[in-house]
């Protein structure tokens, strides 16, 4: 089994190692989010708690024992990924170095478990281990990342981007890769916007403008309740293109509120929570890339990792500053975690984790003016890639899934 153990999402596949081919699949949202949305507010819970150990160990139990229904004695290894937090959750290890500046702890290793320990429903010899994290926020998932996109194979620069509640870089070739986690908080899940909601039936998933309104794609084929994460970057992407958002962020003439449909709209509050998110997204990358001495231009490309970052509109993403990387160097990669995790079934040495180099942001001297500088939207620029928008009809019967939309 791989397992992807997320701070929103948990995703589980069961493969047979001979023939590689797909068991089963499994995906559920991580109890643990009760406690706390975000990995600071569970690590403050955890602090005086174990309970987000028991729950998530329980928790994957069950999930584990309904995915391998059957086949419980075929289980020889299961491998879990996840960021620094989730490992040290799942782990029983103390949080508390993750409380507070460094936010280094001493215990990124891997580790390894029994069945009977973890109290799950599996032979006694299957072996059962947490792949290691990188650094501070940097986990096993992005470590699972960078070999399922081999960013450390040949010489051209490279990224690998998970756009989420904790996103996290990486940025090498063969030579080097420096990585780096930026608390981009929830707006990208919709989390903290006022009318925000997971992707589910009647969120508005995509907006475009069409003859200069807009024009919106409700999952399901709904009446829309609220908005998520994609429709959010793209609401705001057309508020720019209409005039309606300025650069600086604020409601033009001003307004108080942006209107999208019906009676889903956003706050000036919601367009600033966004602000936030990409920025400290940007501000990431463009501190990895002074560090490497390269410019923007030098990527070769940009792996779009997580649910989000398969689902938002590449348009739309560079239209607000949250990805500054020439359009056709995009390329939404899917759940490269899970993708990771599965390559690395049966491997006892991590060879990339020689090459890793882990990049604390908040102090590099440059981080305050750089975060600032990457608040602002972009202006239009003269000869700028337009977006193309399908028909509206088409755009009213998306009725994709939601469970795997952000």
């Amino acid at each position: 089994m791989a397992i992807d153990l997320g701070t929103t999402t948990i995703v589980a596949q069961l493969l047979d190692l001979e023939s590689g081919k797909l068991l089963g699949l499994r995906s559920a949202l991580n109890p643990q989010a009760a406690h706390g949305a975000d990995l600071i507010s569970r690590v403050r819970f955890a602090l005086d708690s174990d309970v987000l150990t028991s729950l998530i160990r329980e928790f994957l139990g069950v999930m584990v024992h309904d995915l391998a229904t059957g086949r419980e004695d075929e289980i020889v290894e299961v491998v879990l990924v996840g960021n620094a937090v989730m490992h040290h959750l799942f782990c029983g290890l103390d949080v508390k170095p993750l409380s507070h500046a460094p936010f280094e702890s001493p215990n990124n290793d891997e580790q390894r478990f029994t069945s009977n320990k973890l109290k799950w429903k599996l032979p006694g010899s299957s072996r059962i281990r947490f792949l290691p994290s990188i650094g501070a926020f940097v986990g096993s998932d992005i470590l699972a990342g960078i070999v399922a996109v081999r960013l450390g194979s040949g010489r051209s620069l490279r990224a690998l981007i998970d756009l989420g509640t904790n996103g996290e870089i990486a940025l090498g070739n063969e030579q080097r890769i420096l990585c780096a986690s930026t608390a981009a908080g929830t707006a990208f899940e919709a989390g903290s916007i006022t009318m925000g909601m997971r992707a589910a039936t009647g969120a508005i998933s995509r907006v475009f403008v069409d003859n200069a309104k807009l024009r919106c794609s409700v999952i399901g084929n709904a009446e829309p309740r609220g908005i998520c994460g994609s429709g959010l970057v793209d609401a705001v992407a057309a508020g720019l293109d209409t005039g309606a958002i300025l650069p600086n962020g604020r409601l033009a003439n001003g307004a108080r509120e942006f209107p999208i449909t019906g009676d889903v709209r956003l706050s000036q509050h919601d367009i600033r929570q966004l602000q936030l998110a990409k920025g400290a997204i940007a501000t990431g990358l463009r501190i990895l890339l002074k560090r490497w001495g390269a410019g923007i231009n030098d990527i070769a490309a940009v792996y779009l990792s997580g649910a989000f970052g398969n689902y938002v509109r590449p348009e739309s993403a560079v239209r607000i500053g949250l990805l500054e990387t020439p359009l056709n160097r995009l390329v939404a990669s899917g759940n490269t975690a899970l993708r990771g995790a599965k390559f690395l079934i049966g491997e006892d040495r991590y060879s990339a984790l020689d090459i890793i180099e882990h990049v604390s942001l908040a102090p590099d001297p440059q981080f305050q003016n750089t975060f600032i500088a990457s608040l602002a939207f972009p202006q239009p620029q003269a000869g700028m890639l337009q977006q193309t928008f399908p028909s509206t009809s088409s755009l009213r019967g998306d009725n994709a899934s939601g469970s795997d939309r952000m």
